[in-house]
């Protein structure tokens, strides 16, 4: 397994989708706020914009993605003080637990020390959150907010 960077070409936006489109959608339930309510056109231009910024994947020997991170620039209302947050974070539940996800977060984080800016990564999901919290802690993550939902 490596990480490598994702690139606006086919062969990597193809491996993106499929592991996105065909992993990621299916599993990630949250009402109203699904997956399933997949939109492609949105869904494929918010993916370039995370990959012209900078995006990673770790591969199989086989070549084919098992887990990703991407990230946007973007700044709050308030401020034009920039800082990276991640547009997507996925691991394939059988690489869970194996390394995959540190090595993407490890990734976006040497990013965000080069560029000079903060690095947010939500946990944009109802299951198992104290967990993943606890994870995000322990790779030297520190929780600064969090997300409530009403309605989905």
């Amino acid at each position: 397994m490596n990480v490598v960077i994702i690139e606006n070409n086919e062969k990597d936006m193809k491996r993106l989708l499929d592991l996105l489109i065909n992993h990621f959608v299916p599993e990630h339930s949250m009402g109203k706020l699904s997956a399933k309510n997949f939109n492609f056109a949105k869904g494929y231009a918010w993916l370039v914009q995370n990959v012209e910024c900078g995006a990673w994947a770790v591969e199989n020997d086989d070549g084919k993605f098992i887990g990703t991170i991407g990230l946007h620039a973007t700044s709050p209302w308030y401020s034009d003080e920039k800082y990276l947050a991640d547009g997507w974070f996925y691991v394939l539940p059988e690489h869970r637990n194996s390394g995959v996800g540190k090595m993407l977060i490890d990734r976006a984080k040497e990013y965000a020390e080069d560029s000079n800016m903060p690095f947010i990564l939500g946990v944009f999901n109802s299951e198992g959150t104290e967990t993943k919290f606890d994870i995000m802690q322990r790779m030297g993550m520190k929780v600064v907010g969090g997300l409530f939902a009403t309605g989905v």
